[in-house]
């Protein structure tokens, strides 16, 4: 009797109740994105979208497992449930309809990059400019960089887009004189100009593209009970985080 009252009490706990994940949640780690999910000097995985994600799925009482993919295979691994989670999806209509997004966590600036000596690229301030005097701009085709990306992708300057995987393969293209800019994240890039010392780069002041970001999940091996309780873990971790840029849609914020 005794044991089975002990039974009742550890099922009816909070433990056994609000059990959300089956399983861990499996993310793919495509190389550094300083600083929001990169491997420090000891190989550990951190940075500022990763911790925040890792952290909320802790309090569920989740997993997180780390895979080595290439990132342009994103899309199809969580279409096919190989993956689960991908940081950073800017919300679009096609996504809405493929996967199930969070709540936003931070904002992006995606931006354009050149060399300081390179006049040209300096007097021009936008992609479309930049395509059409024939320049090569890296980035990867895997993002979401705005509408005027997505023009362009899908025109004739699409050639003029270079798919590039990686922060570090950008940067190295660039100071190399391989391409002429690349596109990425302002804070990214602000942060690795600091850390090292890159006095040979420029920002073009106008920014490509401004959006909320959120984290994108599979429908493959997730339920609205996850994506809601993730929700909520999400929204009561980020008022503590000042060092996140506030996203703009702060009314979806439970």
């Amino acid at each position: 009797m005794i044991r089975m009252l002990i039974l009742l009490s550890l099922i009816s706990s909070p433990a056994f109740s609000e059990t959300f994940c089956q399983h861990p949640i499996r993310i793919v780690f495509s190389g550094d994105w300083y600083p929001y999910f990169y491997q420090d000097k000891q190989g550990q995985y951190t940075g500022v979208d990763i911790d925040l994600l890792r952290q909320a799925l802790n309090n569920m009482g989740c997993k997180l497992n780390i895979m080595h993919l290439p990132e342009k295979r994103v899309t199809n691994d969580l279409l096919s449930g190989r993956i689960d989670v991908a940081i950073a999806a800017t919300e679009t209509e096609e996504r809405q309809a493929q996967f199930i997004l969070s709540v936003p966590y931070r904002q992006q600036t995606n931006v354009l990059v050149y060399r300081k000596a390179d006049k040209r690229t300096s007097a021009l301030n936008t992609v479309s400019e930049m395509v059409q005097q024939n320049t090569l701009i890296a980035l990867n085709r895997g993002g979401w960089f705005g509408p005027e990306v997505a023009g362009l992708l899908d025109s004739k300057w699409a050639r003029q887009l270079m798919h590039v995987e990686t922060f570090a393969s950008r940067l190295e293209l660039l100071r190399r004189g391989r391409v002429d800019a690349f596109i990425d994240d302002q804070e990214t890039v602000l942060a690795e100009i600091d850390r090292l010392h890159l006095n040979d780069l420029c920002i073009i002041p106008r920014p490509v593209d401004v959006a909320d970001q959120h984290y994108m999940f599979s429908k493959i091996r997730l339920d609205d009970r996850f994506i809601s309780e993730f929700n909520r873990q999400l929204s009561q971790l980020l008022p503590n985080r000042p060092d996140i840029p506030k996203p703009a849609a702060t009314d979806h914020l439970y």
